[in-house]
């Protein structure tokens, strides 16, 4: 794999939404149902949001940084548009994210409405990220 055929400013605009994303979902959209699911107060949610916010923005860099190298892959469909980034996104979620956080939460004994908060959001980054990186190629 070539990296220096990879749109690193894709790379790095797609990780920004996929942040992005997660700051209004895990905010206004479910961010009370999220905090009661994991049992978290607000005062240990505040706690340390610095360290919090750069972990997550690094893996959704590395993130990124995977969908980029695999929509450059030979296993990537021929035409790799704005749909098929889609696509490829919302099939990772379907496939992989959904199945792993619902095994994981599972036996963790977590609620129901936590594997579909997370999973979902997932679903939607990574369709978000694959649609602005197979757009950017």
């Amino acid at each position: 794999m070539d990296l220096s055929a990879i749109n690193w400013l894709a790379v790095f605009i797609s990780a920004l939404a996929f942040f992005g994303l997660g700051a209004i979902w895990y905010g206004p959209l479910f961010g009370r149902a999220w905090q009661r699911g994991v049992g978290l107060s607000d005062e240990e949610v505040k706690g340390q949001m610095s360290k919090v916010f750069a972990s997550a923005m690094v893996m959704a860099l590395v993130i990124s940084t995977g969908m980029a190298v695999f929509l450059r892959s030979e296993w990537a469909p021929t035409e790799t548009d704005a749909m098929a980034g889609a696509t490829m996104g919302i099939m990772l979620g379907i496939f992989f994210i959904l199945p792993s956080t619902a095994m994981s939460y599972i036996f963790a004994r977590r609620p129901i409405s936590l594997i579909l908060i997370d999973a979902f959001y997932h679903m939607l980054a990574y369709a978000l990220t694959g649609t602005i990186l197979a757009s950017w190629q």
